[in-house]
């Protein structure tokens, strides 16, 4: 699998994450390679194959598990970070009639919350690579087959233990994201209340004129 790392690996691994989104159907990038292992099981017995075997099942199926809740929670992430899109856009008019710092505070909401939507996206299309046994390669292995499987299992579970770990990593930057942006936001808002609470205050407290002038026409002639 490719591999990010060094400097702000964890911010060129989103980027990448994000831009898959053009480009479906690639094999995503994780921070490291898979965990080396050997290729040659120690001898064991058919009770301690078997017991080998049950453990890289049970761990195999923990990670698609981890992997179906961590999309789960990306595609609700993705319709939280929809829904302020649709907010911060919302206030678009409003802003632009106020100082440069909210205007560019209100960019910035709007920039984070988009990266936070595309990150839940690349998590729900990204291809993940798990480790899998073939069955049939399995059948046509070695014998004996409990040493072969158990081969196969302890050289596939650390594959899915990276992209598991990976996967993890994008979506708290996502929701990392999502909350920077809402408070951005909500300091927009506070900022847009306290200048026009200011401005109706001003135009309450300006003095008004008490003496209003009138213009009559002459009376007409008898």
């Amino acid at each position: 699998m490719p591999v990010i790392s060094g400097r702000l690996a964890e911010a060129r691994l989103y980027l990448v994450y994000c831009a898959a989104l053009l480009h479906p159907g690639h094999t995503m990038p994780t921070f490291a390679e898979p965990a080396p292992h050997t290729r040659n099981v120690p001898p064991l017995n058919d009770e301690e194959l078997g017991l080998l075997i049950e453990e890289g099942r049970r761990q195999i199926d923990r990670q698609m598990a981890d992997l179906d809740r961590i999309r789960n929670r990306a595609g609700a992430l993705a319709t939280v970070a929809l829904a302020l899109i649709a907010a911060v856009m919302g206030k678009f008019a409003n802003v632009l009639n106020h100082h440069w710092v909210l205007i560019t505070l209100w960019a910035v909401s709007c920039v984070m919350a988009v990266f936070s939507v595309a990150g839940a996206a690349s998590i729900l299309s990204a291809r993940a690579v798990l480790g899998r046994t073939d069955t049939r390669l399995a059948a046509q292995g070695t014998r004996p087959m409990r040493a072969s499987l158990a081969e196969a299992y302890v050289g596939t579970v650390s594959t899915g233990e990276e992209t598991v770990r990976t996967f993890l990593t994008v979506f708290r930057d996502a929701v990392t994201l999502a909350v920077a942006a809402a408070l951005a936001f909500f300091i927009v808002l506070g900022g847009i209340a306290l200048t026009e609470h200011g401005t109706k205050k001003t135009n309450e407290t300006e003095p008004k004129c008490l003496i209003s002038t009138t213009c009559s026409a002459p009376p007409s002639p008898k």
